[in-house]
């Protein structure tokens, strides 16, 4: 948010900060993707029954994607959706949105941020702020990985399909008025 003017949330006296700093002011979006999956207002605390909720959420309704696993979350998200990654249109928009970034043309929503190394200062003030949220994202690696075997269900059904599609085109039925009609 250091350099995001166009995001709502954007604040110009945060510019400066460093992440302990930010992490160490009051907020009401602590531990959010819980908040925010378990249907809790801001101003409502969360807890341990949120946390299953929002566990249950993910199972139930998400395809899970992870930024260190792009190209995998793509082929996911697109099998799921249905999309169709040959067609141009399809195609520019993964490159607009998640291309390589150039000196000439930059990637819509993307910035660089210093990593935060687990156990460090600035880890550590995040972790403590957003410890449900630390617990979900480990869920979620792990629905990641079971999610796999569903997906990949997805592609051998979609083949399965178009080879029965294409035996029946061989194999057309004549239509009904026809059979009747030599029946006669």
């Amino acid at each position: 948010l250091q350099t995001a003017t166009w995001e709502r949330t954007y604040k110009p006296e945060w510019k400066d900060m460093t992440i302990v700093e930010w992490a160490e002011l009051p907020s009401e979006d602590e531990n959010f993707m819980v908040r925010k999956l378990s249907g809790k207002r801001f101003s409502e605390p969360v807890n341990e029954m949120d946390l299953i909720l929002a566990k249950e959420f993910l199972r139930q309704r998400v395809v899970v994607g992870l930024m260190g696993e792009m190209t995998e979350s793509f082929r996911r998200f697109n099998i799921a959706m249905n999309v169709d990654v040959q067609e141009e249109r399809n195609r520019r928009c993964v490159e607009e949105y998640f291309g390589v970034k150039d000196a000439d043309s930059g990637v819509k929503n993307s910035n660089k941020h210093p990593k935060v190394v687990e156990g460090s200062p600035e880890w550590r003030a995040l972790a403590k702020k957003n410890h449900l949220d630390i617990i979900l994202y480990s869920y979620a690696e792990r629905l990641f990985e079971e999610q796999k075997q569903i997906i990949d269900s997805y592609t051998a059904q979609d083949s399965e399909n178009k080879q029965q599609e294409s035996v029946e085109e061989r194999n057309e039925p004549q239509p009904i008025v026809e059979v009747i009609h030599r029946n006669l």
